[in-house]
């Protein structure tokens, strides 16, 4: 697919312009840009004064690193409903499967939107994900996100900078190992196995 780079190329002069190989990968692997197989966006500027205490959710990195954590949401902001539709007919909103990432202060947290979610996000530090393919797996890009690989990777190219900062052009850029749909879900569920037994055995720890 052209979205594609090419995989095991370490020792081709073309390829390496393109990317520098960190480790080999399995034949049916590939390794590509973040950018070329997720949108990367953020979102429409709301301004501080159109925060409210009820209404939909308003989320900040600090929220987002809340939900990737698992956590109920502290200190809610809200904006009002007929800002939020506005913003959805004008800009669009998160939808299910998008994947939210914190992108100032603690960085590369991130949230998969699940189909009952209904909020909106702060413009710069938080970023939106939105797949380009269908054989794509979120989840399998979050797990990616939390590897050492890619935080690496995060923090590398936010010094410099007074907070630790992702910007879009910067993640558009992250080089990440990417095997094929049903090889993506056989790691997921197996990652998964092993996070459950691990929670099992702590139970019975305690």
């Amino acid at each position: 697919m052209e979205f594609f780079l090419k995989k095991n190329v370490r020792h081709n002069p073309h390829y390496e312009k393109l990317i520098d190989i960190p480790f080999e990968i399995p034949d049916s692997w590939e390794w590509v840009k973040l950018g070329n197989i997720c949108t990367i966006s953020s979102a429409k500027r709301v301004l501080k004064e159109d925060w409210k205490e009820t209404g939909i959710p308003f989320y900040r990195a600090r929220e987002i690193a809340q939900l990737a954590n698992g956590e109920i949401v502290k200190d809610d902001l809200f904006i009002t409903k007929e800002l939020y539709e506005s913003l959805k007919d004008l800009y669009g909103v998160p939808q299910t499967g998008d994947i939210l990432m914190s992108a100032v202060g603690t960085i590369g947290k991130t949230y998969i939107v699940n189909k009952d979610d209904c909020f909106y996000y702060k413009d710069a530090s938080v970023i939106c994900l939105k797949k380009k393919h269908a054989d794509i797996s979120s989840k399998y890009l979050k797990m990616l996100f939390s590897s050492n690989y890619l935080q690496k990777q995060m923090f590398a190219n936010s010094n410099g900078t007074t907070v630790d900062t992702i910007t879009i052009s910067v993640a558009q850029g992250y080089t990440i190992p990417f095997p094929p749909l049903a090889e993506q879900k056989r790691i997921v569920d197996k990652i998964e196995e092993i996070f459950k037994s691990l929670d099992e055995i702590s139970l019975h720890l305690v």
